[in-house]
């Protein structure tokens, strides 16, 4: 077991800042009923939750699918720009993508998972001139309030130790890095967790040791997708988690009180949703970034995602159901 699984009194600590005589939870205690859900070692035994909601199977397996198209888009250039913008590995917009299933070269030798419960994985080989990176993307949708997936970056490239990445000496070149701005750019070799949605409070990175190996740190970065809007995503070539936000728009759904408001908020929520997206599709194309087709898709992935959520209620989602879809058509061409 990690250090970090602590007695449970610490969950029950606060401490108290008396400036502003606001009451904040340990930073400890904020990260235990994450480690629950996340971190593993090689033969470490499973946490049991009983209070945890259980997926039916097909229902996980169904999600699992959805969210592995964002990945299998035709045009790679939304996959590029994600893989660059959390590991700068400059790849060109025409890089070589391949999709790799029951690979055993990417990351087979850690001895440290960051899900527990991996429901579905693949491979995404990248090959961009000498340079080849194996991406290993794994998901866990087993708890639907905690659905994430990872990135694990292997550099498979084989000596080319002096030839100069001149994209990333320009980018050192004109951010002056120092010392720790160095230290920084390193961090981005780390594995990454995406989350996209979550009902427990979530660290910006991840870092303890295993009792069995006491010389090794075990580290990793988290994004947070409730912390990025559609614009943010834009500015930051995250877009193809543009669907994702689903799940934001899922939370605010179901925090929705029924009896007190009428349908038109529900739809006018639903929609000003898919009209913000397709703000940021529109200019996305403008740019030559993607195509129409991949506009449409985009918003097929995130109306799977919202059909999934409206099947589970049996109220007023149902009743509103026809007349959203006749509403998006105009929004989806």
């Amino acid at each position: 077991m990690s250090k970090l699984v602590m007695l449970n009194e610490i969950r029950n600590k606060k401490i108290k800042n008396n400036d502003n005589n606001i009451i904040k939870e340990d930073v400890n205690e904020s990260y235990i009923t994450f480690m629950e859900k996340f971190c593993k070692f090689e033969n470490e035994e499973d946490i049991i939750n009983l209070n945890e909601e259980i997926i039916d199977t097909k229902y996980e397996e169904k999600i699992n699918r959805i969210i592995e198209k964002i990945f299998l888009l035709d045009n790679k250039t939304p996959l590029i720009d994600f893989i660059n913008s959390i590991y700068k590995d400059d790849l060109c917009t025409n890089t070589e993508i391949k999709i790799i299933r029951n690979s055993d070269t990417a990351n087979k030798n850690y001895k440290f998972k960051i899900l527990r419960d991996v429901s579905y994985e693949f491979n995404i080989l990248a090959e961009d001139g000498y340079r080849k990176f194996e991406y290993e993307i794994q998901f866990q949708t087993n708890d639907s309030h905690n659905i994430a997936f990872t990135v694990a970056r292997n550099d498979l490239t084989i000596n080319c130790n002096k030839i100069v990445n001149l994209n990333k000496k320009r980018r050192e070149h004109q951010s002056n890095i120092e010392n720790d701005e160095k230290k920084s750019l390193q961090d981005y070799n780390k594995p990454w967790l995406i989350m996209l949605n979550s009902d427990i409070q979530v660290p910006d990175v991840y870092k303890f040791k295993s009792d069995n190996d006491k010389d090794s740190d075990y580290e990793f970065n988290i994004f947070k997708s409730w912390k990025y809007d559609f614009k943010r995503l834009f500015q930051d070539n995250m877009y193809l988690l543009f669907p994702m936000k689903v799940f934001d728009l899922k939370k605010r759904l179901s925090n929705i009180n029924q009896d007190t408001c009428g349908k038109d908020i529900v739809k006018d929520e639903i929609l000003r949703f898919f009209r913000e997206m397709n703000v940021y599709l529109r200019k996305l194309k403008e740019s030559a970034l993607i195509t129409e087709k991949d506009i449409n898709e985009f918003n097929l992935i995130a109306i799977d995602l919202l059909n999934d959520f409206i099947k589970e209620k049996n109220n007023i989602f149902i009743d509103i159901k026809k007349d959203i879809e006749d509403k998006l058509k105009n929004i989806v061409v």
